[in-house]
């Protein structure tokens, strides 16, 4: 009797030993970390410079002076709508169909002064031109297209990825173009005329061309 006593009580030590293991091996599992695989992988932030595949992406670049200008420049198309304003330091990109534009620089009030700027560009590229002023009563804005052959190596110039671009209200900008359409059109005509007289060597040098540009690549690279 004694011996079938002792047996039973083992088995009992053994079915609670073993549903203590198996509690035990639950909990460990639980305090464990997820597996690897839910783990969520950081996505990798695009430079706002970045070309869009279909189109050719513009950024336009007004470098801050310690001597503020307080005349504004408005980039704007040829049917009249703004692509970008820039104050001083500002800079601005925009997004443009592959193919051949002509864009105008307005500044000024009264009366508003029109330039030119030519633009061939490709899709899939980050075109970069900058803006600076002169004293110069007709062509008040020196216009420098940032050509990619002219950049150490060959490089996306990295004073432009660093600044981040402005938000104006382009709408409001295109509503005053608009309201001055009468002043800017005649001058526009004009300009057209010298630009269409001038040289090989001036409308070359206020012209972007297609491999003046940088992939989404090349933009990323610090």
């Amino acid at each position: 009797m004694a011996c079938e006593i002792d047996h039973r009580m083992t088995r009992r030590s053994i079915r609670v030993g073993g549903a203590l293991g198996v509690l035990v091996i639950a909990l460990l599992l639980l305090l464990l970390p997820a597996p690897a695989a839910n783990a969520q992988i950081p996505k990798t932030v695009e430079s706002p410079y970045t070309p869009p595949s279909d189109q050719a992406l513009v950024v336009f670049s007004r470098p801050r002076r310690r001597q503020p200008s307080e005349l504004v420049y408005r980039i704007v198309s040829q049917a009249g709508r703004c692509m970008a304003v820039l104050a001083n330091g500002w800079q601005m990109a925009a997004p443009m169909w592959p193919g051949k534009h002509m864009l105008m620089v307005v500044t000024g009030t009264a009366p508003p002064t029109v330039q030119l700027l030519q633009l061939k560009l490709s899709a899939g590229k980050t075109y970069v031109v900058s803006f600076r002023p002169r004293v110069h009563m007709k062509s008040p804005v020196r216009i420098e297209v940032v050509r990619r052959s002219d950049q150490p190596l060959e490089t996306f110039p990295a004073a432009v990825r660093e600044l981040a671009p402005a938000k104006p209200d382009l709408r409001q900008c295109t509503e005053w173009v608009s309201w001055k359409r009468s002043k800017i059109q005649p001058r526009a005509e004009q300009v057209k005329r010298k630009w269409d007289e001038a040289n090989e060597a001036y409308r070359d040098a206020h012209t972007v061309h297609r491999n003046d540009g940088w992939t989404a690549a090349e933009v990323q690279e610090p």
